[in-house]
């Protein structure tokens, strides 16, 4: 445990060099150091209202919202025109899901600072979020040895339900190694806490290879800052038999939440009832509003016809947003399986109104 100095000690230390020190922790995710030192500077130089808002904002990332709150108010009292402390009044109401009283607090950080695209980004964000959502994608494979080519065709439909759920309908067409299937899911999503949950329920007419029925169900929880659990679990009963699947995993958000880095532990017990293992990664940058790159690696097994593989993968992909609320996704994969290695192409849209 770090122990804050006695107040004789704090006169010894340079108030504005621990002040640079503490800002350079922060913007390096090192807040839990960032406010120790912010809270020495403070203890010196009480009227600080820099120091004061930076200790505000390592203390949200820190996700402890009432001290936060309480250091961006006394700035505004001490000096009512620093948008950024108005910008973290809005942030701290959004993560408690108050976005009426967000979008109060982004304007008035907008009155304090009309120019600032990183506030306008702010408002923008806090906007009434589109109620309905479409995803539309087309996916090629092609197999080595010889083997068909794969193809695949998704329609999603979701429309937000209330303040914390959405609910939603998918169709899915696939033809491998000459066969053709369809699948179709059901989806509900809510915001649960400081986390998020799902449960989907699918199955296919007849099928060749995909599932005649599945449950699959889910989340994320916030721990601290920008770290989140999450869990995936699934069981669905093939034509060649029933196979299971429990995926624990951490995600952590970087770089004001432009970088998500994710890993999960894949478990599964296969449609012989045999325990397989492995890890998938996956790490996406948000590098401009309407810009974001995917990364993706896998080293597991895959169940997505019945018949379990070990697999290793790479995927690569893009997000370009046609405008504020038209998507599009383009994504390159390439497996390598036990019998055969597979590349596919896929091309998406996504819309919301």
């Amino acid at each position: 445990m770090i122990v804050a100095p006695e107040p004789a000690a704090i006169i010894q230390v340079d108030p504005q060099s621990l002040y640079q020190s503490a800002v350079v922790d922060r913007l390096a995710g090192r807040p839990d150091a960032a406010v120790i030192k912010l809270e020495q500077v403070l203890a010196a130089r009480p009227d600080d209202v820099d120091a004061r808002l930076n200790l505000g904002l390592a203390l949200l990332a820190l996700d402890r919202l009432d001290p936060a709150e309480a250091a961006f108010r006394e700035v505004v009292e001490r000096a009512p025109n620093y948008a950024d402390a108005w910008a973290g009044l809005a942030r701290v109401a959004q993560r408690r899901g108050d976005l009426a009283a967000a979008r109060g607090f982004a304007e008035q950080a907008s009155r304090a600072a009309p120019e600032s695209a990183e506030i306008a980004n702010l408002q923008a964000a806090l906007r009434p979020q589109p109620e309905w959502r479409v995803d539309l994608s087309a996916a090629r494979s092609q197999l080595s040895g010889g083997l068909p080519d794969w193809t695949e065709i998704r329609l999603s439909v979701s429309r937000r339900l209330a303040a914390d759920s959405t609910g939603g309908l998918a169709v899915e067409a696939t033809e491998r190694f000459d066969d053709t299937d369809l699948y179709l899911e059901g989806r509900l999503d809510r915001s649960v806490g400081r986390g998020a949950a799902y449960v989907a329920v699918g199955g296919a007419f007849n099928p060749d290879y995909r599932p005649e029925v599945a449950l699959l169900a889910g989340g994320q929880m916030r721990i601290t800052g920008g770290l989140d659990a999450t869990l995936d679990a699934s069981v669905a009963r093939y034509p060649t038999g029933t196979v299971t699947g429990l995926h624990p995993g951490l995600a952590v958000d970087l770089a004001d939440d432009r970088v998500r880095l994710a890993a999960r532990w894949i478990n599964v017990r296969d449609e012989n009832d045999d325990y397989r293992n492995g890890w998938a990664a996956t790490a996406r940058w948000q590098a401009t509003d309407r810009f974001a790159l995917r990364l993706g690696h896998a080293d597991a097994p895959e169940s997505s016809d019945g018949a379990t593989a070990d697999v290793t993968a790479w995927s690569v992909g893009t997000d370009i947003g046609l405008t504020d609320r038209l998507v599009l996704r383009v994504g390159y994969l390439s497996e390598d399986r036990d019998a055969y290695d597979r590349e596919e192409l896929s091309l998406g849209l996504g819309w919301r109104f």
